[in-house]
């Protein structure tokens, strides 16, 4: 069965669940930071939520969602067909979900997605309209879970400050990401693109982490965090720091 989605920018994803859980009379079927969804089957339809992507009370998006790639292709050629505008997207990673997709555009603007969901993800991913909240594309951890997963052989956690950052001292576990060619370094040190991935930078106010992390959910990469307060924060809790020149990626390798 397919179903109609409406997709609304908010002022507080909290608040909204409270007003739409009473007006449906179902919990969301998603609730996350910033980020809620409900399924609902009479009428059918999807409902997004979403804070920060646009002026709360306005529609970030409709469409309608299939039940699968096969009915989203003969959508789109139809759609096509008819003389719209199409853009065909790769699949990938939004929403907390993989999805196979389509969008066209009305006369007004108003942006209308073809889709179905293959499956589930810990991570929001990135909105292929742009504007997705950080926290949204890169959820934060904090020290406890960071601590948590440097002891965790499938985690990997990448130290993200660029050149001469790792040698003067990096978190002890962590790996060496140079800021260019992340594709590269990402293919030989993370083994599938639902692998546990745990940025940080030198501070709260580096930018590394964001950088490389950005790079990497444009990849396909599905579960990416980011350690907002880096080493920094980390060394301030007691955190174990290092700075021998070792742990970096494969591809920074020499030989």
């Amino acid at each position: 069965m397919s179903r109609f989605q409406l997709s609304l920018n908010v002022d507080d994803v909290d608040a909204s669940v409270e007003f739409y859980t009473k007006l449906f009379g179902v919990e969301p079927a998603k609730h996350r930071a910033g980020y809620a969804n409900f399924v609902v089957e009479d009428p059918p339809m999807k409902l997004i939520v979403i804070e920060n992507e646009g002026t709360p009370g306005s529609i970030n998006h409709v469409g309608i969602e299939h039940e699968t790639g096969d009915q989203v292709a003969t959508e789109t050629e139809r759609v096509a067909a008819a003389g719209l505008p199409v853009e065909v997207d790769d699949p990938h990673t939004c929403c907390f979900a993989t999805q196979e997709k389509a969008w066209t555009q009305d006369a007004d603007g108003v942006s209308w997605e073809i889709y179905t969901v293959t499956e589930h993800t810990p991570n929001f991913g990135a909105s292929p309209r742009g504007n997705t909240p950080l926290d949204l594309l890169l959820p934060p951890v904090t020290g406890d879970e960071l601590r948590t997963a440097l002891s965790d052989t499938t985690t990997v956690v990448i130290d993200a400050q660029g050149d001469g950052g790792f040698e003067k001292q990096h978190i002890a576990g962590a790996l060496n990401f140079g800021l260019t060619d992340v594709e590269t370094q990402a293919a030989a040190a993370i083994s599938t693109k639902d692998q546990r991935v745990i940025l940080y930078c030198t501070d709260a106010d580096c930018l590394g982490a964001e950088f490389i992390g950005t790079q990497l959910v444009d990849a396909g990469y599905t579960n990416v965090g980011r350690f907002p307060g880096g080493i920094e924060s980390w060394a301030a809790a007691g955190g174990c720091i290092d700075a021998s020149p070792v742990a970096s990626t494969p591809a920074d390798s020499t030989p």
